[in-house]
């Protein structure tokens, strides 16, 4: 591991959430997995098991336990928290602590899946497809998807940390950082485990726990996974099966990615297969150069359709700068030169719509064929 880098402000992905995209006014109706019966109980709760006794849910699940990210996650991420902090320095937290690892076992294997809860639009979307049906491989994996993000949320609410007075957890650097309390005048996030794009926990369900959920789902499954929620019946080139990862790690692009139709089948047969293949090569699924089709996260969501929640995602500021606008080609980012043109486009035409006030307005929800249900 290299020197703690120098204080340096937030990325543009690091800064305060917006708050546009609002909660429901009034808490959304919830079920639990226990209401669920027969063939749609048994393979979600076998999909369950085979991902939580994988080495990454159990090393990612033990973290939050723990109370800390190990080094080596931290430094996994495009974008490393702000540069003071002490969790950067050589020699901090590179393992975790003793007799976590088998306490975040004891509480999995003592964990009563039938009280994970759904949102009742999706658990009733997901008990009315008949398995192998049209749409039940969509329905179950978001099933999936919110199971695995609940679980970690509900290990950070249970706040067991041994670390919560050594400094770290809870560090902020000293008010005379006017740079760092420019751009945090409410003080530091309330939680390490984060993805950059999904910081808006003064609008999450849960709060806090929801970004330590989001930054769970992206180290176990490769991504926060998404789905296209626009309708095929209005709009062209949708495809309501899609699958869609948004990484944080080191070595990939910071965008919203479709899975391959290869990738997209192997997380099925590993969710799904009577004879999954072996635990701990199945996941995460890693993006690379191959998966072409890809989705800029400084686009308003409710324009690309591509979310899971329509609060997920922070939106850029008006003012924040968009790193679109960059004059390099990045391959990693931008695997062909089409694809960077076009983004380039996108990002040309944000600018100039901000100075219309309708801008934030004008994206208006996409409809989604499932919303019947």
């Amino acid at each position: 591991m290299g020197q703690s880098p120098s204080p340096v402000p937030p990325s543009p992905q690091e800064s305060t959430p917006t708050q546009r995209t609002e909660l429901p006014s009034e808490p959304l109706k919830q079920v639990s997995l226990a209401e669920l019966a027969g063939e749609h109980r048994r393979l979600l709760v076998r999909a369950l098991g085979r991902i939580l006794s994988t080495e990454i849910a159990e090393v990612t699940y033990a973290q939050i336990v723990d109370g800390l990210p190990i080094a080596n996650v931290i430094w996994d991420s495009r974008v490393p928290p702000y540069g003071g902090h002490p969790i950067l320095n050589d020699g901090v937290h590179e393992d975790i602590c003793p007799g976590i690892l088998e306490k975040t076992r004891e509480l999995r294997d003592s964990f009563d899946l039938g009280t994970l809860v759904f949102e009742a639009k999706l658990h009733h979307g997901y008990r009315i497809c008949s398995p192998g049906s049209r749409g039940f491989k969509i329905r179950f994996l978001e099933m999936v998807a919110v199971a695995v993000h609940q679980i970690a949320a509900i290990l950070f609410d249970l706040d067991i940390s041994i670390h919560k007075n050594d400094g770290i957890a809870n560090w902020a650097p000293p008010k005379s950082n006017e740079r760092y309390w420019g751009f945090y005048p409410d003080g530091p996030p309330p939680t390490i485990f984060r993805h950059p794009w999904y910081t808006n926990h003064k609008q999450y369900p849960r709060g806090a726990a929801d970004m330590a959920g989001y930054w769970a789902e992206s180290r176990i499954f490769g991504g926060v996974v998404l789905f296209d929620r626009r309708n095929p019946d209005v709009e062209s080139g949708v495809d309501p099966e899609a699958v869609y990862f948004h990484p944080d790690r080191k070595d990939q692009t910071y965008r919203i990615v479709q899975l391959l139709p290869k990738q997209r089948q192997a997380l099925f047969d590993f969710c799904l297969g009577d004879t999954p293949p072996p635990l701990d090569i199945s996941l995460p699924i890693l993006i690379d150069r191959n998966n072409l089709v890809r989705v800029d996260p400084e686009e308003l969501t409710r324009t690309t359709g591509i979310y899971r929640d329509l609060w997920d995602r922070r939106e850029l500021d008006d003012d924040e700068w968009d790193i679109r606008l960059k004059d390099v080609w990045n391959h990693k980012d931008y695997p062909t030169l089409d694809d960077l043109s076009a983004s380039r486009s996108r990002a040309s035409d944000r600018k100039s719509a901000l100075r219309s006030p309708d801008y934030r307005r004008n994206g208006s929800p996409p409809s989604n064929p499932w919303d019947e249900f």
